[in-house]
């Protein structure tokens, strides 16, 4: 007996060195393993990085797609995958990525918040605005809180919520260094406009008061607050609101030139109001306030003060609207002479120079080059504020978009 408890005793060292062994050969294996599977999934990594690179997105997809498959805890490559859907048009695998991420609890808030505002762009993208709303008001404070409010400012602004514009732009104010007083000066506008559209002349009166604290001496709010002085049946205040205008942004008048000259009309101050227009044409003679001037001149004094009108322009300031309207009024004037062979000279010379008006004046957006035949606030383009120059362009059209 005591020789084979003496055998055990010898025996469990060498069992306790072998059972080790064992335990440190699997570890090995399974750090070989581990490590393998870890240069298999680099491997995969690096060839749909590479098939990205050489243009192959639907082969790039689907490698990528089978590692966060195998991989769950790859929140990074889930948010690459997502937005590269997204861009691709995929709107629906998109949603569905970034919800998955939106509902894992085991995300960090920095992450929870990445994914909603990820699934807010997908829902804005889809055309989703409720939903697009809901997943971006979920954002908190961080680093998505900023790229959130701008996406609910862009989507406020497709929707025409002009209130919640307001409200987004003012907490992005809070949140950026960035000033967007001129946005809220704008959307302040739009409602007013809105209100005096349906004659809602209270309303009217507080959004056009909010528009000139945002931005005093505003050119858009100032032509509101004289439409809504003269719907209040006071052409006198209405000019005289419109003459801060004429002083200080004189380029805008010819979005009101004939308002101005129905208000003074109203006062039986027509000539009054006419001289002082054409007073502005030494400095605006160009684009639609002209064409606003040549109209009045030829009804209130006749056509040969247009036509005179007209050369003073052409000496001072030439351009091809001014040389259209000359045409057109020499050819009103031959016309009344009885001057068959003027009129059919001058028929051909106008119809040669309204062709090349109409075809290149155009107003030109500042920020992305969109050209209109009308003026807009708000560029169709790029939707970027007040981007448009109010003179219209005469010169050789640009490659870039028009309408």
């Amino acid at each position: 007996m005591i020789q084979i408890a003496t055998a055990w005793l010898f025996l469990i060292p060498i069992l306790f060195g072998l059972g080790w062994m064992a335990a440190r050969w699997d570890l090995g294996l399974e750090n070989r393993m581990d490590e393998r599977e870890r240069l298999r999934q680099q491997r995969s990594t690096f060839k749909g990085l590479s098939l990205l690179l050489n243009e192959q997105p639907d082969q790039a997809i689907e490698t990528l797609v089978k590692i966060a498959q195998l991989d769950p805890e790859t929140i990074e490559l889930h948010f690459s995958l997502g937005n590269l859907f997204r861009r691709r048009g995929e709107t629906e695998r998109a949603i569905r990525v970034h919800q998955h991420l939106a509902n894992r609890d085991d995300l960090k808030p920095r992450d929870r918040d990445h994914a909603a505002y990820e699934l807010g762009r997908d829902f804005l993208r889809a055309g989703l605005l409720d939903r697009a709303e809901a997943s971006l008001n979920r954002v908190g404070e961080g680093k998505y809180a900023a790229p959130a409010k701008e996406s609910l400012l862009e989507m406020y602004q497709i929707e025409r919520d002009w209130q919640k514009a307001i409200i987004a732009a003012q907490e992005l104010e809070s949140l950026q260094s960035k000033p967007h007083q001129i946005e809220i000066a704008q959307f302040h506008c739009e409602l007013g406009q809105e209100a005096l559209r349906r004659q809602d002349l209270v309303g009217a009166e507080q959004s056009i008061t909010r528009a000139l604290q945002a931005v005093p001496n505003h050119a858009r709010a100032l032509i509101l607050q004289g439409d809504y002085l003269m719907a209040m049946d006071r052409p006198v205040q209405a000019i005289e609101t419109w003459s801060v205008l004429t002083k200080l942004h004189p380029a805008y008048m010819h979005l009101l030139a004939d308002r101005w000259m129905l208000a003074h009309t109203n006062l039986n101050k027509a000539e009054e109001g006419l001289d002082r227009l054409v007073d502005l044409l030494k400095t605006q003679a160009s684009g639609e306030l002209l064409d606003i001037v040549h109209k009045h001149i030829t009804q209130l004094r006749g056509s040969h003060v247009a036509q005179t009108m007209l050369v003073e322009v052409m000496q001072s300031s030439p351009s091809l609207s001014a040389l259209s309207k000359l045409a057109e009024t020499r050819l009103a004037l031959a016309q009344s002479n009885g001057s068959d062979d003027k009129v059919a000279e001058i028929k051909a010379i106008l119809g040669l120079l309204k062709q090349r008006t109409t075809s290149l004046a155009r107003y030109t957006c500042g920020n992305c080059g969109f050209r209109a035949r009308r003026f807009y606030w708000q560029c169709p383009g790029c939707n970027h504020w007040e981007a448009y120059s109010p003179r219209r362009s005469e010169g050789v059209a640009p490659s870039g978009p028009s309408m």
